[in-house]
């Protein structure tokens, strides 16, 4: 048996999940033959990279909701870009509304989470009054059949049910909070974080045994990863050419052009 430690940045993490989720059966039909919807995310951001074979330059404006060293808060809305609706491998400039009543499910939806919980659960961040590009779309994907993969890191586990901190979250339910309120939607789907990447591309598997980090390194992964010889080996080599993947920065919406109001104060 081959065994290695590896250690995987955020940034790494998005790299690898992005470039399995580019791989899976699902995705590689619906390029051929069908629709893609890659909804806004930092994950995302790397995931269009993979499946659509294109760079996104600044993979922070990709994005809507961020969680930064202060607070929940919104990128800034002016240069923004939109979700991504791939159709027959091509990209198309569909609006994610006019995407969503076409879908069927032959077709795949990638969402990406702010928490996963021990069971696999999914979880998302609310800070429309309306849902969002989530509550606006689920109910029509759910209906419908249509596939919805949720790339998320393992740095997202949280250590209790979503479902239990869903009920004790919402917009309208804290006194203060540091950055936008947000409320919190369960999202049934296929996760794929590191462990399901790793195994999906080289074989292995793999048990997070260590998180944390500084100097650059904050947010962090550590994995022990095991296989036949070849297979570890592959692994080695594949995952130390994404070392070194850029960190992601988002420029955050000025407060006074902001459509959220936040409650910083008590």
């Amino acid at each position: 048996m081959g065994k290695i430690l590896v250690t995987l940045t955020p940034s790494e993490g998005k790299r690898l999940i992005a470039k399995a989720v580019a791989t899976m059966e699902s995705v590689q039909a619906a390029l051929k033959k069908g629709t893609i919807v890659i909804c806004l995310g930092t994950t995302n951001a790397f995931v269009l990279e993979e499946v659509a074979g294109i760079r996104v330059g600044d993979k922070g404006k990709f994005a809507i909701g961020a969680i930064t060293g202060d607070m929940t808060c919104v990128s800034k809305s002016k240069g923004r870009m939109r979700e991504a609706v791939i159709r027959d491998g091509e990209m198309t400039e569909l609006l994610l509304k006019d995407a969503i009543d076409e879908l069927a499910p032959e077709d795949v939806f990638i969402k990406g989470a702010n928490a996963l919980d021990p069971w696999g659960t999914a979880g998302v961040f609310l800070g429309s009054s309306a849902g969002g590009t989530l509550g606006a779309s689920i109910g029509a994907l759910m209906a419908r059949g249509v596939k919805v993969i949720i790339p998320a890191s393992v740095e997202k586990m949280v250590p209790y049910a979503i479902g239990e901190l869903a009920t004790r979250m919402g917009i309208k339910a804290y006194r203060a909070s540091m950055g936008m309120p947000v409320g919190m939607m369960p999202l049934n789907g296929e996760v794929v974080t590191e462990v399901d990447a790793i195994r999906m591309i080289y074989g292995c598997e793999a048990f997070p045994v260590g998180a944390g980090g500084i100097g650059g390194g904050e947010g962090s992964r550590c994995y022990v990863i095991e296989g036949s010889e070849e297979e570890a080996k592959e692994a080695w080599l594949g995952i130390s050419g994404i070392k070194g993947e850029a960190r992601v920065n988002v420029d955050l919406e000025e407060c006074a052009e902001c459509r959220f109001k936040c409650r910083n104060g008590w």
